[in-house]
C-alpha cells in the first residue's frame, strides 16, 4: 500500500509523492478580480499582470497593488510539498484558462507529455 500523505493545498489524504509546487494554487477568484479590475479601468491584463506589466505606467490603488504583490508571492514561490491529483488537475485547468497562449510558441512545447498514474482512491 502506498504511503498516505496530506495535500498541502486542500489537506485531503493522498498517495501522491512530494513535488515542487507553488505555495498556493492559482486562485480563480483572484484571477477574476484581476480581469474585472482591468475591464473596469480600461487596461489589458498584460498591462496589469504579467512579465511585461509596469505598474509605474498605470494608476493602481495601493490596496490592489498589495493584493497583487501577495498573490504573486504565493504563486511564484515554489517549495517541495505534496499536492493531490485533484488539485493538480484543477490548477492545470486554471493555468490554461488564464495563462496559456497557444500563439506563444516560446513558452509552449507541444512535444511535452507527462504520465501520471492515478490511484482511484486518490480521487475520492
Amino acid at each position: 500500500m502506498a504511503k498516505q500523505n496530506t495535500c498541502a493545498w486542500c489537506y485531503k489524504p493522498t498517495t501522491m509523492p512530494e513535488t515542487f509546487a507553488p505555495v498556493s494554487p492559482i486562485l480563480d477568484w483572484m484571477e477574476e478580480k484581476i480581469d474585472k479590475w482591468c475591464e473596469d479601468n480600461n487596461h489589458t491584463r498584460e498591462e496589469v499582470w504579467g512579465i511585461d506589466s509596469d505598474w509605474n505606467m498605470i494608476d493602481l490603488p495601493e490596496q490592489f497593488e498589495n493584493e497583487l504583490l501577495a498573490y504573486d508571492e504565493l504563486i511564484a514561490t515554489v517549495e517541495r510539498k505534496v499536492i493531490c491529483q485533484e488539485c493538480l488537475v484543477e490548477d492545470d485547468k486554471l493555468w490554461k484558462k488564464y495563462y496559456y497562449d497557444p500563439d506563444d510558441d516560446e513558452d509552449w512545447d507541444d512535444e511535452f507529455e507527462t504520465d501520471i498514474e492515478i490511484d482511484e482512491d486518490d480521487l475520492n
